[in-house]
């Protein structure tokens, strides 16, 4: 091999030696650039579900601010009365849900149920969480032994934000199923979500607003007939002429008071064999 050879071998050398060096830089870069973005998706998805988690812990807060300065009804007549409750007709029920549950209980309306609810409490909640006394998930509690007639589920209220609908449906509809295999003799009601007031729909803080409570109403009403269960539409008790809560008669324009209670538990029974 003369001189020349040798001076052209040594070259391609050199220019394998300096391919494979930017091979393994570009690879390098590559690599590195991956790690960067999956890490930004991370740190982003972290954000969101601290956002999220915040907004429904300062919801819940909120309620349970709520729920203490709650004030009677200021809105005269159709006032009812404890003895308009049918007792026979919720004789061993059961109530179960969210705020609505929570704020029913305090009132002491039907003799002898039993109540498993927890504030900001939703249809995903439900499987994993309990109420603010329990030591098992509040669909747990109604696996305690003891046989109910009737079961009264009320859930929507903090889910209106949710991105998909279908998410709340499917998941109520485990919570229906759990909730038979548990109690197969009981009839089961779900109970519409409540309007709130013009200003608190007018605000729409996470989707709060009447609109898509009518809209989660037929959700829930739909969801009733798939599954055999009744629709209890208690949205139709206490809605105002102009599709709102009235004025006056929850202290946050959500939570309402005994007297509306009533008007809930009264039309149930006169209007839902």
């Amino acid at each position: 091999m003369n001189q020349k050879e040798r001076l052209e071998m040594i070259r391609r050398k050199r220019l394998r030696e300096q391919r494979r060096r930017k091979f393994l830089i570009r690879r390098v870069f590559v690599f590195a650039v991956a790690i960067i973005i999956a890490a930004l998706v991370i740190f982003a998805i972290k954000g969101c579900v601290s956002s999220v988690s915040q907004r429904a812990e300062q919801k819940r807060q909120e309620e349970l601010a709520a729920m203490s300065t709650q004030t009677p009804t200021t809105v005269p007549a159709q006032k009812s009365n404890l003895s308009d409750i049918d007792q026979n007709y919720y004789q061993n029920s059961a109530f179960i849900g969210n705020s609505f549950v929570d704020g029913m209980m305090n009132y002491s309306l039907v003799e002898g149920a039993d109540y498993f609810a927890r504030i900001g409490l939703n249809v995903n909640d439900a499987m994993t969480k309990s109420t603010s006394t329990g030591t098992v998930p509040v669909i747990e509690e109604l696996n305690n032994g003891k046989k109910y007639n009737k079961i009264f589920m009320i859930f929507g209220e903090n889910e209106l934000g949710w991105a998909n609908s279908d998410t709340f449906v499917e998941q109520y509809g485990a919570l229906i199923d759990k909730a038979k295999s548990y109690q197969s003799t009981a009839k089961i009601y779900l109970l519409a979500i409540t309007p709130v007031t013009k200003e608190v729909s007018d605000n729409n803080v996470d989707n709060t607003n009447n609109e898509q409570i009518v809209k989660y109403n037929e959700l829930i009403k739909k969801l009733a007939e798939s599954k055999g269960v009744v629709y209890a539409d208690v949205y139709s008790a206490v809605v105002g002429e102009d599709g709102n809560l009235p004025d006056g008669v929850a202290s946050d324009g959500i939570h309402f008071g005994e007297d509306y209670y009533k008007k809930c538990l009264v039309y149930i029974q006169n209007n839902i064999q």
